[in-house]
């Protein structure tokens, strides 16, 4: 049908170079001519003319609005569809839908691959993070017999160290007792020392006082006589 329509417009391009009327106009963005029938067009003929089948003839009559096929006169003007120009538009339509249904699937294609590459690089660090933890397990199960001594060596360093923490702390309590032995011992001496200096001071002050009583009593009297002879 397409081949059709190809060849009976190559004959008509043909026969409009070779006359200076043109036989036919293009509406509809190309998809109709408007043919101007001559003397002698009968609408099978000019049906033909334009690739379309016998069968199509009652379509284009009916398109047409004629009635009668005989009374179709010189100068009629026919509004024939461009079947080849319809049916390009057609498969350029559907050329596009599918492009875009490619390009749709293009682009769900390429998202799945950047999925895919996102899930393949999460399992590869998946598998690298696993990978370090079993080095890692393997060196503290090598380590793990050295880390048993040292917490063996630790509670057992520990264990000194508190008894001698403690023996010192008994130390420290022994010698603060003893100071404040001392302490008190030297106070009580101190007050002792204090009690005797006074005590001695106030046996100097009597004896003093005692000295000072006797002399009075043994100084000489002036007589009284001689005063009233001068």
């Amino acid at each position: 049908m397409l081949r059709t329509s190809i060849v009976a417009l190559a004959l008509v391009a043909a026969a409009t170079v070779a006359r200076a009327e043109p036989l036919f106009e293009l509406e509809e963005g190309g998809q109709t001519f408007l043919y101007r029938a001559r003397p002698g067009d009968h609408p099978g003929r000019v049906a033909e003319m334009f690739g379309i089948p016998a069968d199509g003839v009652p379509a284009l009559l009916r398109a047409n609005g004629i009635k009668d096929d005989t009374a179709v006169g010189s100068g009629f003007v026919y509004r024939v569809p461009n079947v080849a120009a319809r049916e390009l538009a057609t498969q350029l339509e559907t050329l596009r839908s599918e492009r875009d249904r490619f390009a749709k699937e293009a682009t769900v294609a390429s998202e799945r691959a950047s999925n895919s590459a996102r899930e393949a690089k999460d399992a590869s660090d998946s598998a690298a993070d696993a990978t370090a933890r079993a080095a890692r397990s393997q060196r503290l199960e090598t380590l793990w017999p050295w880390m048993m001594l040292a917490l063996v060596l630790l509670t057992v360093l520990a264990a000194a160290a508190f008894t001698i923490a403690r023996g010192a702390v008994s130390r420290q309590r022994q010698a603060e007792r003893y100071a404040k032995t001392l302490a008190t011992e030297l106070e009580d001496r101190r007050k002792a020392s204090m009690a005797e200096r006074q005590e001695s001071a106030r046996r100097t002050l009597d004896l003093e006082q005692r000295i000072r009583t006797l002399e009075t009593q043994l100084a000489p009297r002036r007589p009284a006589t001689t005063t009233r002879a001068t």
